[in-house]
């Protein structure tokens, strides 16, 4: 009785097969680890005031970096009565997807007391943001 191992031409497509495989598991395994985890860099510039309600808005830019950033909940400690806004649109800025390296600006509108500290935390997923701002 003759022995006969595995053919050339199926220990190739074998051998691709492998390599291509291992290659896969590279990109979608090994890579996502090493890259940082996204971040959020957050520029704040105090707006205008409402003469008619005294309503004070904060314009807020938010800049994606190492990843997009999904905007989840944003809140004001100590504070009632904001409205969040993604203007010039007036539309809410929750749900909302910032690709990595571009940026949105938010509106926080609220009867904000000049001169007094709030804290403010973005939520994007798993990772929040919470900053003080002077109104």
């Amino acid at each position: 009785m003759k022995k006969r191992g595995v053919s050339p031409v199926i220990a190739t497509v074998l051998l691709i097969a492998l390599v291509t495989a291992a290659a896969a598991i590279v990109f979608l395994v090994v890579i996502p680890m090493l890259q940082g985890s996204p971040e959020a860099i957050i520029t704040i510039t105090p707006g205008s005031t409402n003469t008619t309600t005294g309503d004070r808005a904060i314009q807020i830019k938010v800049e994606a970096k190492n990843g997009p950033l999904n905007i989840t909940g944003v809140s004001v400690i100590g504070l009632t009565g904001v409205q969040i806004l993604d203007l010039p649109e007036g539309s809410s800025l929750i749900g909302t997807v910032i690709a990595e390296n571009e940026f949105d600006t938010l509106y926080i509108v609220g009867p904000f007391a000049l001169g007094a500290v709030y804290d403010i935390t973005l939520s994007f997923g798993e990772l929040d943001k919470t900053f003080s701002h002077t109104a």
